[in-house]
């Protein structure tokens, strides 16, 4: 049973990696700027050179047709700024847009198939370090452009929505969708950002009782939502203390609905003793994808993080 569980732990916190894009890569290169005016994004020129987010300079020959993408974000980026039907191969893990399940599966935990991938014929690939670098090489080695992309915050989904936009020929539709992104997140912050900061503390699990800390989307949202992530002594995904949760004592506890039982959390060893126990102040997100991906659906989960916090705002 122990060994069960704990094969249960590393997946989910497995998934939550993969879904945000490979943000634990700690020394990602920033990409080379790409903001464009809207007249100017409507002109990529090919053959194109980009740099992708670990500093490589990838040349583009011509504006893609067949896209493979590896990484669920990506995918959601790529449909998002109008190049969805350009998609001809994903990982398993794509589940948005709804369509995305008609689309072939190329890869799942262990990686991309290389196999799967070349037999869509792709004229580029969006991978991330999490896609295996031997696999990307030799697809590279076939002529396939490879771009990776590694954003850790939400600045740098600006940064991956510009290349995309620019490599796809959708400037202009990704700056439409930057725009929305960042209106949306002003006009939640600007609710929140004058009421007293609220103590959180963002279970992924309770099975080695795994948190989200500082270097996460969740960290960044939690900030931006008016709390104050008391995890943020941790950096990105990693087991928490109990006896550091107690002391810590957060007000709000959030987590998702695979985490763990709340009737466990509200009975367990020192998470009882904590006010948001006490006070029946333990929150369950609608998923995980909307607070761990980097996509522009991430405004959704700062949404409902900031509704947990200040429901008060919101009325």
């Amino acid at each position: 049973m122990k060994r069960f569980k704990g094969l249960v732990v590393f997946l989910v916190v497995f998934a939550l990696i993969f879904s945000i894009s490979a943000c634990s890569t700690q020394n990602a290169t920033k990409p080379q700027e790409t903001s464009q005016t809207t007249t100017e994004a409507a002109k990529t020129q090919f053959p194109l050179k980009i740099k992708d987010f670990l500093g490589r300079e990838v040349t583009i020959e011509k504006e893609p047709q067949r896209i493979v993408t590896l990484a669920p974000s990506t995918t959601e980026l790529l449909y998002a700024v109008g190049a969805g039907s350009k998609v001809v191969g994903v990982t398993d893990f794509d589940n948005y847009p709804p369509e995305v399940k008609d689309v072939p599966k190329v890869g799942g935990f262990k990686g991309p198939n290389v196999e799967a991938i070349t037999a869509q014929k792709p004229d580029i690939i969006f991978a991330s370090t999490l896609s295996g670098k031997e696999q990307m090489e030799s697809l590279e080695k076939m002529g396939i452009p490879v771009v990776m992309l590694e954003a850790k915050n939400i600045d740098q989904i600006y940064q991956s929505l510009e290349l995309i936009g620019q490599i796809t020929g959708n400037g202009k539709k990704a700056e439409e969708v930057i725009k929305e992104i960042q209106d949306k997140i002003k006009e939640i912050n600007d609710k929140v950002k004058n009421l007293p900061k609220v103590n959180v503390f963002y279970l992924v699990s309770l099975d080695g009782n795994w948190t989200a800390g500082k270097g996460t989307f969740i960290d960044e949202l939690i900030n931006l939502a008016g709390g104050k992530n008391v995890a943020s002594d941790v950096n990105g995904w990693a087991q928490y203390s109990v006896e550091e949760l107690v002391k810590k004592n957060p007000d709000v506890i959030i987590t998702s609905p695979h985490a763990g039982d709340v009737k466990d959390i509200k009975n367990m060893a020192g998470y009882k003793d904590t006010n948001a126990v006490k006070n029946d102040k333990i929150f369950i997100v609608s998923s995980d994808d909307i607070i761990a991906r980097a996509s522009n659906r991430i405004v959704l989960g700062l949404e409902e993080v900031a509704k947990f916090l200040h429901p008060e705002a919101f009325k």
